[in-house]
This record gives C-alpha cells, structure tokens and sequence, in this order.
C-alpha cells in the first residue's frame, strides 16, 4: 500500500541487499532494472531520496538526472545505522493506477460475482492497471498492440509478485477477435483507460455477459482546451456513455480533472 511517508525513498541495491535492511517506506527498484521501471515512479520533478552502494552514486546521479528527478537526499547504505533499518520485502508503492481503479476498486469488487474474477484492460499500455487488478484479486488479461509495453508488463507484474496474461491484439484492426475473447472468458470487468475507439463499446455492449462491467476513463472534449488529445475522434462527448449504456445499471459517472484542468471520465456500468 502506498505509505503516508512525505519524500519516495528510491532503494537501488539488489532485491536481497534490500531484503537485508533497508530504509522505512523505501521502494526497492535495483539500479540493473532502473531502466525497464521509469513508469514505476511518480511524474517527473517529483524529489527524490536515494540510497545506493558506494560504488553506484555517481551513476545513480547521472541517470536519475538525465529523467528530470531532483535528488533531495542521498545516503550511502554503507554508512546506514543498521539498528534503524527494517528487514523483510515490503515495498512502497509510488506508481498509480488510474483514479477510476484507485477510488471505487472496492465498489467494483462488490459487483464481481467470483472470487477471482476476470478482467480485460484493453489498451493496457505498461500495465499498471492491469497490475494493480492484479495485486486486488483479478485474473487479467492485458491486451496491446504494442509489443514493447507487454515485454515491460512483463518485468513489471514479476515485481510486484502476481500473474498477468498478456495478449498482443489490435483491437481496432481485428474486433472479431476481441469479441471471441470476450465469448470465450467471459470477463467480469472491461477497463479502458485514457483510450477511445468507439465501435468497441458496441462490441462490449454485444457480447459482455449478464452481470459484466465496463468501466471507461478517458478524456472529454474539454480537453482540447488544455492540451492533447485533441482529435475529437478520441474525445467524448458529456453524456456519451450514459446514453450508450442507457439501459445497463449505471454505477458511477462522474468527471475527474487532471492539474492540468484536462477532465476525464469515472464511468463504471454493469450489463443487468
């Protein structure tokens, strides 16, 4: 769970040098995988304090500078008081689903009809909502066209110890596949997060079972205003999906605005 702890604390030792002793409310992320594990730390200019090996400060300094990281503290875990370090594998979580997920999972788990039910994320990008299902009892099936996404969900739900079924699927090209897979699985949850490509939601509204959920949080055409998208292609309309999903239970609606004045829906419908 994500700690009340004001400064993230990046541990850059090994998984075991970390397991060890290391630091309250640190977040282990060995310096060999900082690489494939950017999107695992919070927005860029976010400060940061470090701890390294002796013998990889300057290194750590370089990199998390190149990524636009300031670095407010900096201890050498050679001269860390051993008595003040905890020991075990707990973690602190810095990365964030997206806020539909991070606010009303409980809601959502309430509408679930199994224990581990299934969930596709469509569009799943690099997965941190997939994973986050994932840590709360999913079985998720992460769909992308983008190969490289899916080899960093890999390394990424190992990381946080649970199982996601990848699959590499455009949606957009073959929906024919996508309705089989829905057929097929029958999931209980369909998440689309800040993606939109209309004719889908006509392919959940066909095929998602009795009892099934969608949940969209994408962008509304408000959004031009303040930056990208603004292809209205990827842009809804207010209201768009109540009235798509006019005869399902509607569970949530709600606008969710970003810093940046960009709002996005909280939509959540469950097929009666």
């Amino acid at each position: 769970m994500l700690s009340n702890a004001n400064s993230p604390i990046i541990d850059l030792r090994t998984a075991d040098e970390y397991i060890s002793g290391h630091l309250v409310h640190a977040t282990n992320i060995p310096l060999a995988e900082i690489d494939q594990c950017w999107h695992e730390l919070p927005p860029k200019q976010t400060p940061l304090d470090l701890c390294v090996n002796q013998n990889d400060l300057q290194q750590a300094e370089q990199l998390f500078s190149s990524q636009h990281y300031p670095i407010n503290n900096i201890f050498i875990a050679q001269q860390l008081d051993q008595s003040q370090l905890q020991q075990g594998t707990e973690s602190r979580r810095l990365w964030l689903a997206n806020p539909l997920l991070e606010q009303h999972i409980d809601r959502i788990k309430t509408h679930t009809r199994t224990k581990q039910p299934i969930a596709f994320d469509i569009g799943c990008g690099s997965g941190r909502d997939s994973v986050f299902l994932a840590i709360h009892g999913f079985q998720v099936k992460a769909i992308d066209n983008n190969h490289l996404a899916l080899q960093r969900l890999t390394h990424f739900a190992k990381r946080w110890s649970v199982e996601v079924d990848q699959i590499a699927l455009d949606c957009e090209a073959d929906p024919d596949t996508l309705a089989d897979l829905i057929k097929k699985h029958s999931p209980q949850l369909i998440i689309q997060s800040r993606y939109l490509h209309r004719p889908l939601l006509d392919i959940y509204r066909e095929h998602l079972p009795s009892g099934s959920m969608i949940a969209v949080h994408t962008f509304f055409k408000e959004a031009a205003k303040f930056g990208k998208p603004r292809n209205p292609t990827f842009l809804l309309e207010r209201n768009e999906l109540a009235e798509k999903f006019h005869d399902w239970i509607i569970l949530l609606d709600e606008v969710y605005s970003l810093n940046d004045g960009r709002p996005l829906s909280l939509f959540l419908a469950k097929n009666p």
